[in-house]
């Protein structure tokens, strides 16, 4: 199969241009002018509601589709809509659930006194809760979103599965009182999504507005809260602690 760039500009080439007439492409050279027609100044142009007019790629063969007929590739490029789409909202929905947690684990700072003994010792799980360990999973999630409202829909999905990575690794790392206090779809990440597989790293899309969900990835980077390692223990405070726990236990079996 041709590469899909290269079967978008013979596809556009082929259809808008005229054939009659080899040397009226259409094209015009660069002159002089401060702001020449075809140049990246014009990609870069941004209007109304943060859509991007020079994205040539999506735009005007979304028009040449209309004008010609052209049943093949307007099947072609609903296609990647639709891949682009469920993806996206993958994407929402996982900066979502990791808001929330991220949530939660900033909560369980406030309830250090009920954690501070485990944490202290050194007890198998507990350690300090930290919200900024989600940054680096929403940083690859953010990213691929952009991807792929950009019209990059290949790049897009390797950046998802860089984020699926760093979710786990987050995953894995959560203390164990933080992880007590998660709900069901909360406490494991997803993989991606049926539709991203067999997505090639240079495939397209059309281009879309972001969605506003994508803006929970600023929400969870601007969370920055971390707390300070808890200072090691005295041998006597140790001791003492041990024998409280001894003698309350002790209590325990006798009653």
């Amino acid at each position: 199969m041709e590469d899909e760039r290269l079967f978008y500009h013979k596809t556009f080439c082929s259809a808008a241009l005229p054939s009659d007439n080899p040397i009226n492409l259409g094209i015009k050279l660069r002159s002089s002018e401060k702001k020449p027609a075809g140049t990246d100044r014009q990609v870069k142009t941004m209007r109304g509601q943060g859509k991007r007019i020079g994205d040539a790629d999506s735009q005007r063969l979304q028009k040449l589709a209309k004008h010609i007929g052209n049943d093949v590739l307007s099947k072609h490029l609903n296609q990647k809509s639709g891949q682009r789409d469920e993806i996206l909202a993958f994407i929402c929905s996982r900066l979502k659930t990791v808001y929330d947690v991220q949530g939660k684990e900033r909560n369980e700072i406030k309830n250090e006194r009920s954690w501070f003994k485990e944490v202290a010792k050194g007890k198998a799980g507990f350690h300090l809760p930290d919200p900024t360990r989600w940054h680096e999973c929403t940083r690859y999630f953010q990213k691929a979103g952009e991807a792929l409202c950009n019209g990059h829909l290949g790049k897009g999905v390797q950046l998802l599965d860089k984020a699926l990575e760093h979710e786990r690794a987050a995953y894995n790392s959560i203390p164990i009182m933080v992880k007590n206090k998660l709900d069901g779809k909360e406490q494991t990440p997803n993989k991606a999504p049926q539709v991203a597989q067999g997505i090639g790293s240079g495939e397209f899309c059309p281009a879309v507005t972001k969605p506003k969900e994508l803006y929970f990835a600023d929400r969870i980077l601007n969370i920055r809260d971390q707390m300070r390692p808890s200072p090691p223990l005295s041998i006597e405070w140790w001791k003492t602690t041990a024998g409280d726990e001894e003698e309350e236990e002790e209590e325990e079996e006798e009653e």
